[in-house]
């Protein structure tokens, strides 16, 4: 997959705070994505906002969804595009998931966050 098309997802995400993107490269793993895009979101609310913000960007720029789920629920978020699958989850869903962790054997991209992360304050609802 092509950086340009990888950071046009990447932008999309950044333009609704979304962060700690990291993109694992599966194109060496035996299955059918080459690009897992790993980001995390403040609250189910925001995790909408940034799926919702994927999806309308990568339509504009040509790229047809095959499936979505999660998005009901908000804590983890899956776009497929077939060749990226983009993943927007809570911070506590990504950690217990851990990604990173399980394919820590594919080359993969960190992305520095633009802004700070949201402080963990407990006034912020969830919903």
């Amino acid at each position: 997959m092509s950086r340009e098309i990888l950071d046009t997802f990447v932008e999309a995400i950044r333009q609704r705070h979304g962060y700690r993107i990291i993109a694992l490269d599966m194109s060496e793993v035996p299955l059918t994505m080459e690009v897992f895009l790993l980001v995390t979101a403040e609250n189910r609310i925001h995790a909408r906002a940034i799926a919702d913000h994927v999806q309308e960007t990568a339509g504009r720029n040509g790229f047809r969804k095959h499936h979505i789920e999660g998005y009901d629920e908000g804590s983890w978020i899956l776009i497929d595009y077939i060749d990226l699958v983009v993943h927007i989850f809570l911070p506590e869903t990504r950690e217990y998931y851990d990604l990173e962790m399980l394919w820590s054997d594919v080359p993969s991209i960190a992305y520095d966050d633009v802004e700070e992360p949201p402080d963990d304050d407990s006034s912020h609802p969830e919903e």
